[in-house]
C-alpha cells in the first residue's frame, strides 16, 4: 500500500470518525493526490493490487472526510415550515406520500417522518433523480458482496433509498446520521458517502430552487448559478460544503458555461 496511507493511519483510522474529521485540508489534498497517481498507473498494471487498494482508501478516506465536515458545520439548516406548507412551495410534478405503516421501520426524526407521510417527494426530478414509491431498506436492494455478507449487510441496513441518479447512485436517508440525504456512490460499490441535504424537506427546497434554475431563461448564465447557490446556502448550507451533491453539480454547471465560452472563442 502507498506508504502516505501508512504514514496517516490508514486504513485504521477509517473506523476512526473524530480522527478522520481532523484531517486537514493539506492531508486531503495529498490524499486526492495520491489517489489519482494510483489511478493513473493503474491504467498500466489493472491487476496490481496494491494499487487498487491505495485507490480504495484513498477515496473512502477523502470522500468520509468531506461528509463528516458537512454534517459537523456550525451553520444549521433553515428551520422548516410544515409539511403541508413545505408541499405548496413545490412547483414541479406532483408529490406522492407514502404511509406510515409503509416507514414503521425508518428510524428517523419525526419531522421527516411527517414530510413523508404528509409532503412527500415526485416521481422524478432534476437533476435526473427517479425517487421511489417508499422508501427502501437499501440491504434489500443492492448486491452485497459474498465474502463481507454480515457487516456490509449490517452497514447498508441503516440507509433507507429514496432515490437512484442516472448513474445508479442511491440517494438515501441516513439513519446513523440523524435522518440527513445522503448519496452513496454505485461505482464504488455504495461504500463513498457525499452530504445531500440536512433533511428531505430540505432536499425538497433544494430541489425546488434548482427547478428554479433550469426554467430561468435569462442570457446570464452566471447570475442564474448564483442565485441557486444563494438560495440552497439559505436553505441548507452544509449542502455547498466542499464534496457535497448541491456543490458539485453547481460546479459542473460552472464548467460547462466555461466550455461553451471557450467553445464560442475558438470558433469566433
Amino acid at each position: 500500500m502507498h506508504q502516505t496511507l501508512l504514514d496517516l493511519g490508514l486504513p485504521e483510522l477509517l473506523e476512526h470518525p473524530e480522527q478522520l474529521a481532523s484531517l486537514t485540508d493539506e492531508q486531503l489534498d495529498l490524499l486526492a493526490d495520491t489517489r489519482d497517481a494510483a489511478g493513473d498507473a493503474l491504467e498500466n498494471d489493472p491487476e496490481n493490487a496494491d494499487l487498487v487498494d491505495t485507490v480504495y482508501i484513498a477515496h473512502m478516506t477523502v470522500t468520509s472526510v468531506l461528509f463528516l465536515r458537512a454534517l459537523s458545520l456550525d451553520a444549521p439548516a433553515e428551520a422548516l415550515p410544515p409539511a403541508a406548507v413545505l408541499a405548496r412551495s413545490w412547483k414541479g410534478s406532483p408529490l406522492r406520500t407514502v404511509s406510515a405503516d409503509a416507514i414503521r421501520d425508518v428510524l428517523a426524526p419525526s419531522a421527516t417522518i411527517e414530510f413523508l407521510t404528509k409532503a412527500g417527494l415526485p416521481a422524478t426530478a432534476e437533476p435526473e433523480i427517479t425517487f421511489d414509491e417508499t422508501p427502501v431498506r437499501l440491504s434489500t436492494v443492492i448486491e452485497i458482496p459474498e465474502d463481507d455478507e454480515d457487516a456490509s449487510a449490517d452497514f447498508f441496513a441503516a440507509y433507507w433509498r429514496i432515490g437512484t441518479t442516472s448513474l445508479d447512485d442511491a440517494l438515501c436517508i441516513d439513519e446513523r446520521a440523524d435522518g440527513v440525504v445522503v448519496l452513496l456512490d454505485c461505482e464504488w460499490g455504495f461504500y463513498a458517502q457525499q452530504f445531500v441535504n440536512s433533511s428531505v424537506g430540505h432536499l425538497l427546497l433544494c430541489l425546488e430552487a434548482w427547478r428554479s434554475l433550469e426554467s430561468d431563461t435569462s442570457e446570464d448564465v452566471d447570475a442564474i448559478i448564483e442565485r441557486c447557490a444563494t438560495a440552497i446556502a439559505r436553505i441548507d448550507p452544509a449542502a455547498l460544503t466542499e464534496g457535497s451533491f448541491w456543490s458539485d453539480m453547481l460546479d459542473a454547471l460552472e464548467d460547462d458555461d466555461e466550455d461553451e465560452e471557450d467553445d464560442d472563442v475558438s470558433n469566433n
